[in-house]
């Protein structure tokens, strides 16, 4: 089916079919430090009509509790339930197996205080020199925990080569679990002069040298949302995705089988999104989403007239 533009017609459609909307943050909910008008506004009326409201971020930097924060400063009334970042999802990703473990952490302080609250225990947080390594042989004699069984890893600015070799050696290992938060490209951050690179460069410095590709938690893969439904027994064919990234929010939807809506309030514009309907790529069709709007206050404009 091509994708929709939101209209009246639309908006009905939705609101009949969909009793879950999960919302990507940063360019649908808020952007440059305020919050999108309207996003408040029809988070608010979906709430009114009985819809369920989640909030999920590939964001690996920061605990579930400061997202919260996040959310009530930008005027969302959310509560700790309805968030969801890959720090805390990678984290009840390991309690609900049961891993008794311990975790080798290419991350940062928010993984290991998500970590800590189901008692799990950790290693690797924070800077690691090379010391006095000059040649490739002086590292093969490093030391490796034998207690580790999982690799985990997300955001991390203190990323060394000491830190690749010991994330590596440690995922080569067949019994050893290997687990990514997300493998974003780049960091979200309006500037053309500037490239913040992602997890993605992180989780590839890991995965190359170690031959072996990580379960991704994050968007887009489906891990994360299968945390969310069966923390709260959604049904995937009456939750949406609304998100500003086909790459992640829309394939998200489309591996999960949610519905979807692309709004043009962030990274994507309209010239993107013609772009990728004129795809004949199977691959690009798929992050073509059912609906799209400007921004999330159309919707909630509809909704108010319905």
């Amino acid at each position: 089916m091509a994708c929709r533009h939101v209209d009246l017609k639309v908006t009905e459609e939705i609101m009949e079919s969909t009793d879950n909307f999960v919302f990507d943050c940063f360019g649908v909910l808020w952007k440059n430090s305020e919050a999108i008008p309207g996003s408040v506004e029809t988070i608010k009326l979906l709430k009114s009509r009985g819809k369920r409201v989640f909030y999920l971020t590939n964001n690996s930097n920061d605990t579930r509790q400061y997202y919260l924060n996040i959310c009530h400063k930008y005027g969302y009334n959310a509560t700790e339930d309805e968030v969801l970042c890959t720090a805390y999802a990678s984290a009840l990703y390991l309690h609900n197996r049961k891993f008794n473990g311990k975790v080798y952490v290419v991350g940062n302080p928010a993984m290991g205080e998500e970590l800590d609250r189901f008692g799990i225990r950790h290693t690797g947080l924070g800077p690691d020199t090379v010391g006095d390594q000059r040649r490739l042989e002086d590292f093969v004699p490093t030391e490796l925990d034998p207690e580790v069984s999982c690799v985990l890893v997300g955001f991390d600015p203190n990323i060394s080569f000491i830190k690749m070799v010991k994330g590596a050696s440690y995922a080569r290992r067949p019994h050893v679990l290997f687990l990514a938060t997300n493998e974003d490209t780049h960091l979200p951050l309006h500037t053309e002069d500037v490239v913040v690179p992602g997890t993605g460069s992180i989780v590839s410095s890991i995965k190359v040298p170690a031959r072996r590709e990580p379960i991704v938690v994050g968007k887009p893969q489906p891990a994360i949302f299968d945390v969310l439904r069966d923390a709260h027994n959604l049904d995937p064919a009456r939750t949406m995705m609304v998100g500003d990234t086909p790459s992640t929010d829309i394939l998200l939807a489309k591996n999960s089988g949610l519905k979807s809506l692309l709004v043009l309030s962030g990274i994507t514009t309209q010239e993107d999104m013609e772009a990728l309907g004129r795809s004949s790529d199977p691959a690009t069709r798929r992050l073509v989403p059912d609906f799209y709007a400007e921004c999330l206050g159309v919707l909630g404009q509809y909704i108010q007239e319905g």
